[in-house]
């Protein structure tokens, strides 16, 4: 009709994932970990806590997802959190805000990226994410956290918010590695990753 303002695809895509919120089934550090242990200076907690996050299938975490709407999923790999995120923001035009207090870290992964302890996969993540993250008032050692690279890394999922507790509940119930609703979801803006 004329005078009438259509919806464009981007606007309803925007609207839509800004209902969503992202979850991680598995903590993020077991580079640093890796680091540190071939410099023989980690720690059995963070050795025993990254292989253990290593080692567990993200089955169990696709279980869960299966009786749930989701609307992205993806695993946590060498591109690390950050990297992961941005691939997901940019290929929905959103902003994902994470709340770096809520992202599941291995123990003592921040204290050995405080050392200098980091992959260089860390530096190249952080390269490729340049002017795409803001960061304001996050320290150094757990930003090289969220781009740290990983080993079978956990899942990061876009969940409906209505349903993110429920999720959260069962995937607790069920994995045995840390886990968390780590974000949401904003309307496109001028950095796809906002860390808080």
């Amino acid at each position: 009709a004329p005078g009438s303002q259509q919806a464009s695809y981007s606007d309803l895509l925007q609207i839509f994932f800004q209902l969503l919120v992202p979850h991680l089934t598995k903590p993020v550090g077991n580079g640093l970990v890796n680091t540190a242990l071939k410099a023989s200076m980690s720690s059995e907690e963070s050795v025993r806590e990254a292989t253990e996050a290593m080692v567990a299938l993200n089955m169990t975490a696709a279980e869960v997802f299966r009786h749930y709407e989701i609307h992205a999923c993806t695993d946590i790999t060498g591109f690390g959190l950050i990297g992961h995120c941005l691939e997901m923001a940019e290929g929905s035009r959103v902003t994902l805000q994470l709340f770096s207090n809520r992202v599941p870290f291995i123990t003592d992964a921040e204290d050995y990226a405080e050392m200098g302890l980091i992959p260089a996969g860390t530096y190249r993540n952080r390269d490729h994410a340049k002017g795409k993250v803001l960061a304001d008032g996050i320290g150094d050692s757990r930003m090289d956290l969220m781009y740290d690279p990983q080993t079978s890394g956990g899942l990061l999922a876009a969940v409906p918010e209505t349903e993110a507790p429920d999720i959260l509940r069962e995937l607790r119930g069920r994995l045995k590695t840390k886990c968390g609703l780590i974000g949401t979801v904003l309307p496109e803006a001028e950095h796809r990753i906002i860390v808080t």
